[in-house]
């Protein structure tokens, strides 16, 4: 169960990470295009790079529990001796259990208050609710990551070095 959803999960992240990186290079260049060689620029285009941006950095830290590249888990393995180190392991993915809870709650209350606001964005008029809507969609996945990981970890399962799951991308 865990695993068929892990990998739906991960070809989602890969792919809007993939959709929202080539947004973002796409329309910095034809904005720069637009604005130095026709003098005409794109009102729009800051804006949707920057909620591209700040897509990728929540979608980002999934992918980054996915393959195990977070800096807690190669700095624990390099300080502590060799024997503490699932115990290590377990306390941060709890901590990290713990994040996600933080960013579902608090992200889905800015999402609903932003919501009611009615609040739009400055140059699309988009409700700016549907932007904050990243936060507890990525304190799912990352919950999700964390338990997977938990489970892994408990059943004896290794992650795999984040350089070798790098190489696989």
């Amino acid at each position: 169960m865990f695993e068929k959803l892990d990998k739906t999960l991960a070809r989602l992240e890969d792919g809007a990470m993939i959709v929202f990186m080539g947004l973002a290079i796409a329309l910095t260049f034809m904005q720069v295009v637009m604005r130095y060689v026709f003098n005409a620029p794109l009102f729009w285009a800051e804006e949707v790079v920057l909620y591209s941006i700040i897509v990728m950095s929540f979608i980002g830290i999934s992918i980054g529990i996915r393959l195990g590249s977070h800096i807690s888990v190669d700095l624990m393995d390099a300080l502590v001796p060799e024997k503490y180190v699932p115990v290590l392991r377990i306390i941060a993915m709890v901590l990290g259990i713990l994040f996600a809870i933080a960013l579902v709650y608090f992200g889905s209350k800015l999402f609903l208050t932003t919501l009611d606001r009615g609040q739009l964005s400055p140059a699309l008029r988009l409700p700016v609710a549907t932007i904050y809507a990243i936060i507890p969609i990525a304190g799912v996945l990352s919950l999700f990551r964390y338990v997977h990981a938990l489970v892994q970890l408990v059943q004896g399962k290794q992650i795999q070095a984040s350089e070798d799951n790098l190489r696989a991308m």
